[in-house]
């Protein structure tokens, strides 16, 4: 009878309201008739709901302890033991209770933790007295005996006391088997290398070491320890971020990328502060647990175990934070003012994530249908998002962008930085030609534009795109996007996907809590790793580029460039006629549907000729033979009212046709006639545009297949079933290929014939385009010519090259003065701990070591770049530290404009050079007005000049020299310029030592990075001159001054000129 009470009690009791108030948080009302899917039965709970054999009397038979109160009572009498185990508990309710009671312990779980990893670094036991031993099975890497335990009189309780010697829990109060925390840290090492490996195998391989069956409650125990294990350490990084100042929200996505992210003072700006991709990845499913139907065919009711934890830390965005872009959301935004539908993208049919119809559309038995990322150009992690029911739609890119963007908002304004980013955020998306009409209808627009949202495509994707899309936004083409593929999404998910057998049939929280732990330890084990590699394997290639550039202007000399601003003009023209092309004329849709009118005529009447013919000669010959002419007479004349009706339809189609074209009666076409020709090639001309559509199509489908085949973790049967799906396409491109050249074929001029080389020429796909016009022949373009736009390549890459050196330029620089000032910042912070919290200092050190152990091989590799082929030794400059602008703000400290901070200690170290500061800023607004005159003089149309502006593009295209880069002509020592500048005529330098063989006649002239090529500049030379100095005549000799040699830093840019 006691004993039904007591069960009624603990149904009525405390945990009863726990449950309600957890239940009432998610929404959900107590007692739900279908509460059941949700939670396993009672029958299935693991007891741990005790009812103890012996009691003290003062608890009597109408009042009863809480379970916590008997465990720490029986526990201070070393009988825990005898408790009994009885559970009466649902499930929901057991998980309720567990977590709570973990989290009140986890404090002083990570207080002994922490205490466990000191003294297993430095020796010696704990210094605390002994109050008992317990004898416990133990589980390690070889061994499952029973040890005894030492519980200590200040740990409140036993857990405590197991952790603080080495050993994990599986419950939060009674466990009577631990497992050894050193196991439990191997596996998680293991993991972190090998996702594929999950608990299961990992145990079993323990119980084939140790000689002992497999049961599968010690993988239900394992797990349970090693979830208590990642929440230890995740508590204790908490803790030392804490300690470091970077506890600030969204710290880690602001600040995980040092070559990125760690600004240095006075650093030069970039068109493109810094690139990103985002992708969604499809392989990390999630598969959502269902009740068996009697059918088999249909989905049953949801059956998910009740988990009110939350993993992945601020990895992940909440599913809430995501669907608040759905478009039929963005109502609830207030500032946002709708604005219409999009226009339709050219590129929607090749791509199927443009399509939200299918894209809204998944498996049922997936509740995750895989996850979209950011990451930045390095391959370091921004943030993720669950793909939940759905495929891959806008509303996750537009969440994942406005929570980065808008951490970096509120970033600058905490810590007191100009509300205008310096530079563009390239994003890198496969189908970013359709979202920036999404982003510009969408709430996201305003933030956006603050902070200068560039859409870019990567050069894998792009090359499936048609040529108007990649004109725009293609990263060839793209000013200050360097020789960057912004393909980093599928290097990164080609390792990543080893995680899906693992975490496919995982609960919402462990599938976080893995996705998570993996992208902690891949960003600071191996993307930190591979940094300075990246550098140098860019910087690399970047050197051999520019080294090709006699080549390049040799190319563009052979194929008639002569100036390297028409280059520029090409594309603008290439755009223009694209653009007008994108849709067919009205009147030329009406000519193609009159002709065709005309000749379904014709023949209709020839037929028609050949009935009533067929039809005079059955009549004339009837009284011969009546019985067997009958039938025969019968079908012929029943054929020739069917042509006589169809003459009377294509008669008033034709009518309708000449009336809209405005043609009277007597002067409709005849076969033969100027206007039928004329019709006649159009019509040929849109079959030959149907065929290359199919060509296409089928061309773009097998580049997409071939890249499927090279992903890692492909399995066999499915490069087999992929293998044979390309067999079957070859054959259909060969036949679209025929059918493509017999259209061809027929076109007066007939079009180049392709062959099979061509078709799979992977960069082909851009020419496909150019292939379409048909209302005039784009040969007739120089433009179009294949010699022509493959020097016009070369020479974007030239241009692309010489911004990959600047970019990594400052790359170096910050990664080199994050080495160094983390080198010193955390040692102090360590030695300030160190007094009070040895234990935490030590976690400190453990938290520098894992990037710091690396940064001994970013030093060598750094090393290497300076010995590179082509490396300037001007440049070595940027390969010393600078001054950093730190984002965290310890306690004690001011948290005022961290940048004003930066620049005073900045000026202090340079107290003892500023003497004269003065006539340097005097010599550098002269140097730049008389430059400013030189580079606003015309040059005319002769010669090759590959420093212009593009105006009407608002960029400065360059030869992308750095000083000494490749030359080695440049003596900053004894200098004297002597410029005439005359307009029209050849311009002179003298005591110049340039490489004359590279081109005949070169001017020199150096001038800041944020220097702009304009006019403008004339009028403030003239009035520090003179008025009696016009700017078509200018006479100045330059002298050694220290402003100069400042003026001819690298970071400054060599215009180079040539004239004939």
């Amino acid at each position: 009878m006691l004993q039904k009470r007591a069960q009624e009690k603990r149904r009525r009791g405390e945990d009863d309201q726990i449950y309600m108030d957890v239940l009432m948080d998610l929404g959900e009302e107590a007692g739900e008739s279908n509460s059941s899917n949700n939670s396993d039965s009672d029958s299935d709970i693991l007891p741990l709901d005790n009812t103890p054999s012996e009691q003290p009397d003062e608890w009597g038979e109408e009042e009863e302890a809480t379970e916590e109160e008997q465990l720490l009572y029986f526990q201070a009498k070393g009988t825990i033991h005898d408790f009994e185990l009885k559970d009466y508990r649902t499930r929901k309710r057991k998980v309720i209770v567990d977590h709570d009671r973990w989290k009140s312990q986890m404090p002083e779980l990570m207080e002994a933790y922490m205490d466990f990893c000191y003294r297993r670094r430095n020796g010696g036991p704990h210094k605390d007295e002994v109050k008992e031993k317990h004898f416990i099975l133990i589980w390690s890497t070889f061994e499952h005996t029973a040890y005894e335990v030492p519980v200590y009189k200040s740990d409140r309780l036993n857990n405590i006391s197991y952790i603080r010697s080495g050993y994990l829990p599986f419950n939060p109060l009674l466990n009577k088997s631990l497992v050894s925390l050193e196991s439990v840290e191997l596996y998680h090492t293991l993991f972190m290398r090998c996702p594929r490996l999950g608990i299961q195998p990992f145990i079993r391989a323990l119980c084939d070491l140790q000689g002992i069956r497999f049961k599968n409650n010690l993988s239900v125990q394992f797990s349970s320890a090693y979830d208590l294990y990642i929440s230890l350490v995740e508590g204790v990084r908490r803790l030392v971020l804490d300690a470091l100042g970077r506890s600030t929200p969204n710290y880690r996505m602001l600040n995980t990328c040092p070559a990125c992210q760690y600004e240095v003072v006075d650093e030069p700006g970039q068109p493109i502060r810094m690139m990103a991709a985002f992708d969604g990845n499809n392989s990390l499913k999630r598969v959502q647990r269902r009740e068996p139907t009697e059918d088999g065919k249909t989905l049953g009711a949801v059956r998910e175990k009740f988990d009110i934890r939350v993993g992945g830390g601020d990895y992940f965005l909440q599913p809430e934070q995501v669907d608040l872009w759905d478009e039929p959301s963005w109502g609830r935004w207030l500032d946002w003012v709708p604005s219409g539908k999009g226009a339709k993208n050219s590129c929607a049919d090749r791509w199927a994530n443009m399509n939200e119809s299918k894209t809204a559309r998944s498996f049922g038995c997936f509740e995750a249908n895989g996850i979209f990322a950011g990451f930045c150009r390095h391959s370091f992690v921004l943030a993720f998002a669950d793909m939940i029911r759905t495929g891959e739609q806008s509303k996750y890119i537009l969440a994942l962008l406005h929570h980065f963007m808008s951490a970096c908002q509120e970033d600058r304004s905490r810590r007191g930085l100009p509300d205008e980013p310096i530079g563009s955020l390239g994003v890198g998306y496969d189908i970013a030609c359709g979202m920036v009409d999404k982003i510009a209808r969408s709430p996201l627009s305003h933030l956006a534009k603050e902070e200068k949202l560039q859409m870019l495509i990567g050069l894998l994707h792009g090359y499936a795109h048609n040529r108007l899309c990649q004109l725009s936004f293609l990263m060839l083409y793209i000013y200050g996007a360097g020789i960057e593929d912004l393909e980093v999404c599928e290097r990164y998910f080609s390792q990543s996907n080893a995680l899906a057998p693992v975490t496919r049939y995982m609960g919402r929280f462990r599938r976080h809590q893995a996705i998570a732990c993996y992208a902690y330890h891949r960003d600071n084990f191996e993307t930190y790793h591979n940094l300075s590699k990246f550098i140098y394997s860019n910087y690399k290639q970047a050197l051999a580029i520019l080294n090709r550039a006699k080549d390049t202007a040799k190319t563009l000399k052979s194929v008639g460039i002569l100036d390297a601003q028409k280059v520029f003009s090409f594309l603008e023209e290439e755009k223009e006629y694209l653009e007008s092309r994108q849709s067919t004329p009205v009147k030329e849709t009406l000519l193609c549907s009159y002709y065709l009118a005309l000749v379904k005529l014709s023949y209709c009447q020839e037929r028609l000729q050949r009935s009533r013919q067929t039809f005079r000669e059955g009549m004339g010959s009837l009284h011969d033979n009546r019985s067997s002419k009958d039938e025969s007479l019968f079908l012929t004349e029943r054929e020739m009212e069917k042509e006589q009706e169809m003459e009377a339809k294509l008669l008033g189609d034709i009518q309708s046709f000449e009336d809209r074209l405005g043609l009277r009666r007597d002067q409709r076409w005849q076969q033969g006639s100027t206007e039928w020709k004329e019709a006649e090639e159009l019509v040929y001309m849109a079959k030959y545009q149907k065929s290359l559509d199919r060509l296409e199509g089928l061309i773009v489908a097998r580049i997409f297949e071939l890249s499927r085949m090279n992903i890692s973790g492909t399995g066999y049967k499915m490069r087999q079933h992929i293998g044979h799906a390309m067999q079957k396409r070859s054959a259909a491109i060969q036949s679209a290929l025929e059918s493509y050249n017999e259209a061809a074929a027929q076109l007066i001029p007939p079009r180049k014939l392709l062959n099979w080389d061509d078709v799979l020429n992977y960069t082909y796909l851009s020419e496909f385009d150019f292939l379409r016009d048909s209302r005039s022949d784009v040969r007739d373009h120089i433009w179009a010519r294949p010699a022509v736009r493959e020097a016009m390549s070369e020479l974007f890459k030239l241009l692309r090259a010489g911004e990959e050196l600047d970019r990594l330029h400052i790359e170096i620089k910050r990664l080199v003065t994050y080495m160094k000032e983390e080198e010193e910042f955390i040692p102090a912070v360590v030695e300030e701990v160190q007094a009070h919290d040895p234990q935490l200092a030590y976690q400190i050190r453990r938290y520098a070591h894992e990037r710091g152990r690396f940064n001994s091989v970013h030093y060598m590799r750094l090393d290497s770049i300076r010995k590179l082929k082509g490396f300037a030794q001007s440049d070595a400059h940027f390969f010393s530290a600078g001054i950093g602008i730190r984002r965290q703000i310890r306690e004690g400290t001011s948290a005022r404009n961290e940048g004003e901070q930066a620049r005073e200690a900045g000026e202090e170290e340079d107290d003892d050079e500023s003497e004269g500061e003065d006539e340097e800023a005097q010599a550098d607004d002269l140097v730049e007005a008389v430059l400013g005159t030189l580079l606003a003089v015309p040059t005319g149309n002769t010669g090759i000049d590959l420093h212009g502006t593009a105006r009407n593009r608002g960029i400065s295209f360059i030869c992308n020299y750095l000083i000494g880069t490749s030359t080695g002509y440049m003596e900053p020592v004894n200098w004297s310029y002597e410029v005439a500048c005359h307009q029209g005529e050849e311009q002179n330098v003298s005591k110049l030592k340039p490489d004359l063989e590279l081109f005949p006649n070169l001017i020199l002239s150096c001038t800041h990075r944020q220097f702009t090529n304009s006019s403008s500049l004339i009028p403030p030379f003239s009035s520090f001159l003179g008025p009696s100095i016009t700017p078509n005549e200018v006479t100045f000799n330059f002298k050694q001054t220290k402003s100069f040699r400042k003026i001819l830093r690298p970071q400054s840019r060599i215009m180079i000129r040539m004239l004939n």
